[in-house]
């Protein structure tokens, strides 16, 4: 299996331009004397990302969530100055509230609470100790960061801009690419089951990720700034096509079961469709329209026929869709193709995990009480560097699951940041006299530590070395070296990490399993919510379904083969779900009868989701009998075409729930028969 390079021509030029925007930071917090020009370096590095778009956004978030902060910090300083107890527990409540916040939006705009967050707890808890200097302490940290934000965002668009838009068309020509090679793959049935099914999930979660990442597309200065809106339609579309692949599976398999002349007929069709090979789009379209009986539904063949005919259409339709937005994103003017093809006038929320945003936040609030409690009874002045460090560090990684196996490493990279700080700071610098000199030996670490932050598996190597080493350093005007404040910031900060494994490893390290099981189980219970008619909109539950997938998915690959939680198919559930929403949408317009022999079916479909019950295979049968039932007596009693259509959707509902069951008591003629 091939690595992705490290040393590369972009890689090079995103760490030079990093390290330019730090120099460029320095030299003027410096010149305008101020209070902590290593705090401004610093901040660089956390906002640097190769893609300019993805600076300015995160810039603009974090700039505004450290100005929330900083006049968090003024309100709460003075007030509480005489009580450092009360203070420290207001700091304590406003950064694990602001945790919380930031846990239940995975956009970039989580950057608001987190740095509001920790904010307070750079700028604030020093005050604990000495609130005379509020103001001008908070004043002097949003003068840094917003110099760091500024310069870094300047330097990324200026020189060699690495667009935003490039990366996101690329990765989503990838992405149609891999769903038209699953189109032909599950057409012919070349693929596993479970192969496919992964497929589907690897999808879905590079859907989620595309999703998130449009939100830096907005700030970007390629041409695809303005298509926004014609890239999310795009988007949605995408999408769309995963339940559709996932049911032309099931009913592929149905129809070679099947094995009659009809049946054959539709796996040719399946594989024209898959691959164009009819002459033109219109000559495909009729022999898909003619796959759907238009006189007769008395047959499992034949229903099977109308399922496979409406899955056909709807696979051309959306798909053809996708290529003529694709194709949109192009042209200079894209107005015309956004008023054509509209997305959602709301786009629907992602998941959120309330459960375990609590969980993070009480433990970075049991982080901060143990550390500020350490710190107020040994009396040790950098116990307040021990503070911050922990509080820091557990929220910025409160996103991860289990945080420990990251922090782990992270302790391995400080340790070696502070042994370079060290060498630095009483080997190098003091024989260094001059600004020039000083970048020059500077680069000589930040430069190729900074490649390391634009290769994801190295990512956190190099935050920990780019981030702590200016920062352990104290970049100032006047390098000093004092031996005892290097090693008590140096033990500080090593003490800090190790004690944020400890207590994340007890109140907030969990399974990828257990949080697989818990995303299983939301997506069935929005199924039984929408069977016992609580969720109205489909449209709404099949974006969220699709993102929860794309979370499922990343959890699912470290699962172990042994585990049952490996093999559930939350898109398989997300069908489900649009089966029983769109045969509530027909039923309205059913006979009473039909109403009634529905409700039988919605009431089963909800008793199979019902998180509560314990006797699924039960239900299960439950539900598959009631279908039944409906399927075998319905075909002579349907006349209006909403109640036919609605037959139809049972069917597929039935293949839904039951791919590999035996179809219903039809007689079905034999093939010559059928022929004949």
């Amino acid at each position: 299996m091939s690595t992705r390079p490290v040393v590369t021509t972009a890689n090079v030029i995103f760490s030079l331009k990093t390290f330019a925007a730090a120099m460029l930071v320095y030299f003027i917090a410096i010149s305008f004397d101020l209070p902590r020009p290593f705090w401004a370096v610093a901040t660089v590095y956390i906002v640097a990302h190769p893609l300019s778009g993805a600076i300015s956004s995160k810039s603009v978030y974090r700039l505004l969530g450290t100005l929330i902060g900083g006049g968090a910090t003024i309100l709460m300083v003075p007030t509480l100055a005489n009580e450092p107890i009360l203070l420290s527990a207001a700091i304590i409540a406003w950064v694990s509230v602001c945790t919380f916040i930031s846990l239940l939006d995975r956009t970039p705009r989580s950057y608001v609470p987190l740095l509001a967050g920790y904010t307070v707890l750079l700028a604030g808890l020093p005050l604990v100790t000495a609130p005379a200097n509020t103001f001008d302490t908070v004043v002097s940290r949003i003068e840094e960061i917003g110099l760091a934000i500024t310069c870094a965002s300047i330097v990324s668009h200026v020189v060699f801009p690495a667009h935003v838009g490039n990366v996101l068309v690329g990765r989503i020509d990838a992405w149609m690419a891999k769903t038209r090679t699953l189109l032909a793959t599950t057409a012919v049935g070349e693929v596993s089951e479970i192969q496919s099914r992964m497929e589907r999930q690897g999808l879905a979660a590079d859907a989620v990720e595309m999703r998130s990442f449009t939100t830096h597309l907005q700030y970007d200065g390629s041409r695809y700034r303005r298509a926004v809106s014609l890239t999310r339609s795009l988007q949605h579309r995408m999408v769309s096509l995963l339940p559709l692949l996932a049911e032309l599976e099931d009913l592929r398999r149905s129809l070679t079961r099947l094995n009659t002349s009809g049946a054959q007929w539709a796996l040719v069709v399946i594989a024209r469709v898959a691959s164009r090979s009819t002459n033109t789009p219109e000559r495909l379209k009729v022999e898909i329209d003619a796959l759907a009986p238009s006189d007769t539904l008395h047959s499992w063949e034949n229903l099977l026929l109308a399922n496979a005919s409406r899955n056909l259409v709807n696979i051309l339709r959306i798909s053809d869709e996708c290529r003529t937005l694709r194709e949109s994103l192009e042209e200079e003017n894209t107005a015309r193709a956004t008023r054509r093809f509209t997305a959602p006038e709301t786009m629907p929320a992602q998941h959120r995990d309330i459960g375990m945003a609590l969980l993070s936040a009480l433990s970075v609030a049991i982080c901060l009480a143990t550390s500020i409690f350490f710190w107020i009874a040994s009396g040790w002045p950098d116990g307040m560097t021990f503070a911050q460090i922990s509080g820091v560090t557990c929220c910025l990684l409160a996103t991860m699951d289990d945080p420990v196996p990251a922090m782990r490493k992270f302790v391995r990279v400080t340790i070696g940041s502070v042994i370079a700080a060290f060498v630095y700071g009483f080997a190098i610098l003091p024989a260094i006299d001059g600004f020039v000199p000083l970048v020059a030996a500077l680069g000589l670490f930040l430069i190729p530590a900074g490649i390391s932050l634009a290769v994801p598996s190295l990512a956190l190597v190099g935050m920990g070395l780019c981030i702590n080493f200016p920062l352990l350093l104290t970049l100032q005007a006047h390098q000093s070296s004092d031996f005892i404040t290097f090693s008590n910031t140096g033990i500080a900060t090593v003490l800090a990490m190790v004690w944020t494994i400890i207590v994340c490893g007890i109140f907030r390290s969990v399974r990828a399993e257990t949080n697989a099981r818990r995303l299983f189980s939301v997506t069935q219970g929005h199924v039984a919510k929408i069977a016992a008619g609580r969720h109205a909109d489909a449209h709404v539950t099949h974006h969220h379904v699709i993102d929860i997938a794309g979370l499922f998915a990343s959890r699912a690959a470290k699962l172990p083969s042994t585990s049952d939680a490996a093999n559930a198919d939350l898109i398989r559930d997300l069908r489900t779900g649009l089966h029983v929403a769109e045969m509530q949408r027909l039923a309205d317009e059913a006979s009473e009868p039909v109403r009634c022999k529905m409700e039988a079916v919605f009431k089963a479909v909800e008793g199979l989701y019902d998180l509560k019950s314990t006797r699924r295979r039960e239900s299960l049968e439950n539900a598959l009998a009631v279908l039944d039932e409906l399927v075998l007596s319905a075909p002579g009693t349907l006349t209006a075409a909403a109640e036919r259509e609605l037959l139809v959707q049972v069917v597929a509902l039935r293949v839904c729930l039951a791919p590999d069951a035996d179809p219903p008591g039809f007689s079905t003629p034999p093939a010559s028969e059928m022929a004949a």
